[in-house]
């Protein structure tokens, strides 16, 4: 939408200012990753906490109101993961101006001028064409005053054609996570390097993630041999197998095991396979505008007038990772992409960070034969 009757924001403009687009989440294009995992795992830790609690009280045990307990708030937690982004990130309203990107929750409302920003992240619905979140980003200073100011107009409709807007150039026809990066360019945008990382980007998070996993599965492995070996005890001093309290014990342990193995399954296929996958599907891009970088269903736009400087650091088996150091008008604060930090980020956030690379010498030729305002 890109009405003026569409904008929630006209009391916030400033003199001069007019809105091109305005827009709000789309109710139907489900939650965050971190909201679906913690209300599933609070579902599963109150429905078997619930099962132990009937568990003892059925035996007569101590401990089954602290263990009822736990049912309430683990189920009170899971309720209120899907109740509070249905009255928060439903709620939020993105407004797009000719000077400014706006963002608003009810009375709350954040600003970010267009000129100031650094580059920004387009992450498509991984089931929804033409759905996708769209994150600005104005990454200022290094140092101890290191931040990043950002504002996401997230699940909303044609994100490549808000994206275009706010860098003043006509949007492209093609909008879902299939598309690649040549896909993407501006109109008469020329490509002047195009490559990808050597080998596979699986760094020490990933294997620590896996390994995090897999022990979590052996644990699984070792509850469910432990607890259904009590349960074989049980049957053989006089537990009528089919009875109510044989099934609940049998419910809750097998509630239990079902649910570290998830979790651990879940962990192993995010630290290595998906890594893995992801890896394979990265792309580079310099032109004689943009930097560009994909991984996976994340596009990462860097204007080439927000380059100050490159920096190399080098990776394993003669790799190069090459950062872009950033800077802006009206934000004279260096955003150095992780060469002054102990460790570099993790590719999967796909920060302005060209990861394993063979040879950087023609991408550095490029710049000082077409160098930036700012190089």
């Amino acid at each position: 939408m890109s009405s003026r009757e569409a904008s929630p924001l006209f009391e916030h403009l400033l003199p001069g200012e007019r809105v091109i687009w305005a827009g709000q989440p789309l109710p139907h294009a489900g939650r965050p990753l971190l909201f679906v995992v913690l209300r599933w795992s609070s579902l599963a830790i109150a429905l078997s906490s619930s099962l132990f609690a009937i568990l003892l009280h059925e035996a007569k045990l101590p401990g089954a109101s602290s263990v009822l307990a736990i049912a309430v708030y683990a189920g009170i937690v899971g309720v209120s993961s899907e109740l509070v982004p249905r009255y928060t990130l439903d709620q939020c309203r993105f407004t797009l101006t000719n000077r400014r990107i706006i963002w608003s929750l009810g009375t709350r409302v954040r600003a970010m001028d267009r000129k100031g920003l650094s580059f920004t992240r387009l992450r498509w619905h991984h089931s929804l064409p033409n759905v996708g979140t769209i994150e600005f980003v104005r990454a200022v200073p290094f140092g101890p005053l290191m931040r990043q100011e950002r504002i996401t107009f997230h699940h909303i409709e044609s994100p490549h054609v808000v994206l275009a807007l706010s860098r003043g150039v006509q949007p492209s026809q093609n909008g879902d996570g299939a598309r690649s990066l040549v896909e993407a360019l501006d109109k008469d945008e020329r490509i002047l390097w195009g490559g990808a990382p050597r080998g596979l980007q699986i760094g020490w998070r990933n294997w620590l993630t896996a390994l995090l996993g897999l022990v979590l599965c052996g644990i699984a492995i070792r509850y469910a041999s432990v607890s259904f070996g009590a349960l074989r005890k049980l049957e053989e001093v006089g537990l009528p197998v089919g009875s109510s309290t044989w099934w609940f014990f049998f419910g809750a342990c097998f509630t239990t095991f079902t649910f570290m193995l998830t979790i651990g399954a879940g962990l192993m296929w995010w630290g290595f396979f998906r890594a893995s996958r992801q890896s394979r599907d990265t792309e580079y891009l310099v032109t004689d505008r943009r930097v560009l970088i994909r991984r996976g269903l994340t596009e990462l736009s860097l204007d080439r007038s927000r380059i100050v400087d490159l920096a190399e650091i080098k990776g394993f088996w003669g790799s190069t990772h090459l950062l872009f150091l950033l800077d802006g008008p009206e934000g004279r604060a260096l955003g150095d992409s992780g060469v002054m930090r102990g460790r570099l980020p993790s590719p999967d956030a796909v920060p302005p960070i060209f990861f394993d690379l063979e040879d950087v010498e023609e991408i550095k030729s490029i710049f000082q034969a077409q160098p930036s305002p700012n190089l």
